[in-house]
């Protein structure tokens, strides 16, 4: 395009009128948003940092986070993106969402709002990965999801699954790191208790126990565990949310 030159092309025309974000500002949210994990939310400035330290963020990145304000809870990306000095995108010209707050006052406590289904994917490292894949492991199908609505908990690692009730959780654990010998490839049972592990990688997992042992391995039930090892990628907020 001609300096000076009016004319803008379609796509151009289409991100005006439609109010998408530019495309550098774009790459910086997105940027934003791979470092930040949204099982963590709603979060406030501490949590938000120490999400993007852990994810391996920018320095650059880190320091702005750390000029969040200490008195607001951020319900998403969106709201730490604005925050940082981001511009809200609105969908269309007169998107009736574009003005909905995206924070809420620290001092909240418990009326922050809080998702009744809350999905942790695991972390996969690429040795762990590879092992799986054969068993039909992947990224895609393996997942711990807690439903608060239904008060459910269920773990998902490829063909395998443990499902049960909330109140059967009985405490949780941070463990790791892991010898690879007794967490890659398929699901691992423990000779000495019968725990299930569900591992994706030797860095660290939550073991989570039941007041009652729950099916996993054996479809029929006649192998039942009394916990359960999963390496999500957000270990703190499995914990809080088994804990809600």
């Amino acid at each position: 395009m001609e300096r000076g030159s009016d004319a803008h092309s379609p796509r151009l025309d289409d991100e005006v009128l439609s109010g998408a974000l530019p495309q550098e500002q774009a790459r910086e949210r997105s940027e934003l948003a791979r470092h930040l994990r949204g099982s963590i939310f709603p979060a406030d400035r501490a949590h938000v940092v120490e999400c993007a330290i852990d994810e391996d963020a920018p320095a650059e990145l880190v320091d702005a986070l750390r000029g969040l304000p200490d008195d607001e809870v951020f319900l998403n990306v969106e709201a730490v993106w604005e925050a940082i000095g981001g511009e809200r995108e609105r969908r269309t010209v007169d998107d009736p969402h574009a003005d909905e707050p995206r924070t809420v006052a620290a001092d909240g406590g418990d009326a922050w709002p809080a998702a009744d289904v809350v999905e942790f994917r695991f972390r996969f490292d690429l040795v762990h990965r590879l092992a799986a894949a054969p068993f039909l492991v992947s990224p895609s199908s393996a997942s711990v999801v807690i439903d608060h609505a239904r008060g459910v908990l269920a773990a998902r690692f490829g063909p395998w699954r443990v499902e049960t009730a909330l109140v059967n959780v009985a405490s949780t654990t941070s463990t790791g790191p892991y010898h690879s010998v007794k967490t890659i490839g398929p699901p691992h049972l423990s000779l000495s208790d019968r725990g299930l592990t569900f591992a994706t990688n030797d860095r660290e997992g939550l073991c989570i126990r039941f007041h009652e042992p729950v099916r996993g391995l054996d479809p029929l039930g006649i192998v039942r565990h009394p916990a359960i090892t999963v390496t999500v990628d957000d270990v703190n907020g499995l914990r809080a949310s088994l804990t809600r």
